[in-house]
């Protein structure tokens, strides 16, 4: 049914009614995580067919200098959360399409085997989304205590080696994703400052190269977030919240469309027109209306959309 639904928006005219009217000016920017390569160089030929690839850079340098036109028709941009392991068997596409993304790295879990914390044994017990409504102290202690320290090494490596990095360098550009993957609206001022400014420097010393680039872990953050964000120096920061960037879009709050690392071609059409991520948001909405009705705290969320397994 899924598929269907999805062809039928596909050869509807609707996805290509909605990139006409919302993408032809304004910059596309799409979420990966550890995607299959085959899927992938499905996606890098739509891409190819109905986009042009453009990098952050150039976004943020329109953006800066007022001269938006001077991108070409269709801008998108491919970023990639996270910096798994995985992502090291791209390298050859990024070649083929002629397309440079940018990855966003947790600072202290590349180049270690320390686990990326929604993925471990711990978390499927307690449960994800709980530990995300945590606060960051106590989601930390008790994934330590089920067997599973997000600040210790664990059974494997989840992340890329620090000379992975060093080799993708060639065909990617490098942005912060925090130091340890936090949900930052549930972890203290200090704590909050460390995870945003240090994992740029940490990150600028271990590539030898600019740390210009955010992007928001789970897609949460506040007012607090932006400020800090500012205050470290970054050019742009990355939402989950979908939608286009025109030349007057605020650089730390860039909007962007997750998309599902085994999607296919239909269905990923559909995620561009930003409709599964709209319904989302109204279901969670209307969920959180029905608590409050009767005397439940609605679900929280540090963005328009609510937290989902797709958002680490």
């Amino acid at each position: 049914m899924k598929e269907a639904l999805a062809a039928l928006v596909r050869w509807s005219g609707l996805g290509w009614g909605v990139r006409f009217l919302c993408a032809r000016r304004r910059a596309t920017i799409v979420v990966y995580h550890d995607p299959d390569p085959a899927v992938l160089r499905e996606h890098l030929a739509y891409y190819a067919r109905h986009y042009s690839f453009t990098t952050l850079d150039t976004v943020a340098d329109a953006m800066e200098s007022g001269r938006w036109g001077d991108l070409p028709p269709y801008p998108l941009v491919i970023t990639i959360d996270d910096g798994h392991a995985g992502n090291t068997r791209l390298e050859p596409l990024f070649r083929e399409f002629g397309v440079r993304p940018t990855i966003y790295l947790c600072s202290r879990i590349v180049g270690t085997a320390r686990p990326f914390w929604w993925k471990t044994p711990a978390a499927d017990r307690i449960g994800v989304e709980e530990l995300k409504r945590q606060p960051d102290t106590e989601r930390r202690r008790r994934l330590a205590e089920a067997g599973d320290d997000p600040d210790r090494d664990g059974a494997a490596r989840h992340a890329m080696t620090w000379s992975e990095v060093a080799a993708l360098g060639e065909t990617v550009d490098y942005g912060a994703h925090t130091r340890t993957h936090p949900i930052l609206i549930q972890c203290d001022d200090l704590r909050a400052a460390e995870e945003i400014g240090l994992s740029r420097i940490e990150l600028e010393k271990a590539t030898g190269r600019p740390c210009r680039h955010f992007a928001y872990p789970n897609g949460d953050y506040g007012e607090r977030e932006v400020e800090l964000l500012r205050a470290a120096g970054y050019r742009t920061a990355r939402t989950i919240e979908p939608g286009w960037n025109g030349g007057r879009a605020d650089p730390l709050r860039l909007k962007a469309f997750p998309v599902s690392d085994d999607v296919s071609v239909s269905w990923l059409t559909v995620q561009l027109t930003g409709l599964p991520a709209w319904l989302r948001g109204l279901k969670e909405s209307l969920r959180g209306r029905r608590a409050a009705s009767a005397g439940y705290p609605a679900p929280s969320a540090g963005t328009a959309i609510p937290a989902a397994p797709l958002r680490q």
